[in-house]
Order: C-alpha cells, then structure tokens, then sequence
C-alpha cells in the first residue's frame, strides 16, 4: 500500500471514530434529558473509551485535523455537544442535590459524585486548556 493509501485510511478511521463519539453525545444527550442516571453513567464509560480510541486516531494521521473542512465542522459539532450536555449535566446534579437537601445526606446517592467526577475528566481530555 502506498503512504497515500495509508493516511487516506487513517483520516477516514479519525473521522468514523469522532462520528461514534458524536453519536455517544447525542444518546448521553437523551439519558440526560431523561434523568436516567445509570444511562449516563454507562455513557461515560463508553465516552471515554471513545475518546481515548479518538485522540490515538488524531495522533495516528499525522496532521492537524482541522486543516479537513468535513473534519473541522464534525470536531466544532463535538465540542458544541460536549459543553451543552456538561452543562446539562450540571444543571441535573444540581437539580437531584436541591432534591435531596431535606434528606440525610447518608441517603443521598453516590453516583452524583461519580457521574460529576468522571464528566468532569472526560471534559479535560476534551479541552486540555481548560485545566
């Protein structure tokens, strides 16, 4: 295979690989919207096998992604995704805190601490600068 062919495959696996990460926003997006906490917490997981699987795909094709219009617009799509449904996600955490701030705080649920911790992890590796 020529070098061509190669990086050719490379950038068209980057590009499936941000489509399935956008994909995984878009049903983190629904969970969230539905309160579904378990949903979300399997997203996250799966969003940051995702992401881990994008960023070595990015690394792979040897230049700056950004220089492809399609790639370009999808990346700006991504991070657009991402910040709405941070802040939804914040906006739900809050909302099931003010629910439970009548109720001993030993019966609170610990997986408002998880989803936050990992959401917020998943946020860095997405915006780096950010931290």
């Amino acid at each position: 295979m020529s070098a061509s062919s190669d990086n050719s495959q490379l950038f068209e696996f980057f590009l499936t690989t941000l489509d399935t990460h956008q994909n995984l926003l878009h049903a983190e997006t629904q969970a969230i919207a539905a309160k579904h906490l378990d949903t979300i917490e399997s997203i996250l997981a799966k969003k940051e096998e995702s992401l881990t699987l994008l960023l070595e795909a990015r690394d792979n094709i040897g230049f700056d992604p950004r220089r492809n219009i399609e790639a370009n617009e999808l990346i700006d799509q991504v991070i657009e995704l991402q910040k709405r449904n941070a802040h939804s996600l914040k906006k739900l955490i809050d909302y099931q805190s003010a629910k439970h701030e009548n109720v001993d705080s030993l019966s609170r649920k610990p997986i408002e601490s998880l989803l936050k911790k990992a959401y917020l992890k998943s946020v860095s590796k997405i915006n780096p600068s950010k931290e």
